[in-house]
């Protein structure tokens, strides 16, 4: 009866191991959301969990995707939470309109974060966040 109540156990231990749940995107901020040419914005990503739950945490500038480098972001070292950061300059090029920056995140076990109302896009399916850039 022991054997067969530890054996329970440990099915019920490995099987809740295994359906562990995968991190979720809580918000997503760009700081200041209007800038200029040559200005500095500070993009901060959130999701639930432990910062070691994730591998990697990047942006992709949505129709530029094949123009640009993706924007990589950074563990926030200054928060307990799980929070991604990264800050840019608004390259010179850049022309005056509004951007969507996709976040793309990639758990500790390699598979990607997908937020329910994304799973159709091509880039960004952890969530987006909107940029405007001015003259």
């Amino acid at each position: 009866m022991k054997k067969t109540i530890l054996t329970f156990v440990a099915l019920f231990l490995i099987t809740g191991m295994a359906m562990a749940k995968q991190p979720k995107l809580v918000k997503a901020t760009i700081t200041p959301s209007k800038a200029s040419i040559g200005d500095s914005v500070q993009v901060k990503v959130e999701f639930t969990g432990k910062k070691s739950d994730l591998k990697q945490v990047y942006l992709v500038v949505r129709g530029y995707e094949y123009d640009t480098d993706a924007i990589i972001l950074q563990p926030d070292e200054n928060s307990k939470k799980n929070i991604w950061v990264a800050e840019q300059v608004i390259p010179y090029e850049a022309p005056a309109e509004v951007f969507n920056l996709d976040i793309n995140a990639i758990d500790k076990k390699g598979k990607e974060i997908v937020t329910k109302g994304f799973e159709n896009n091509s880039t960004g399916k952890a969530g987006t966040v909107e940029l405007t850039v001015t003259y």
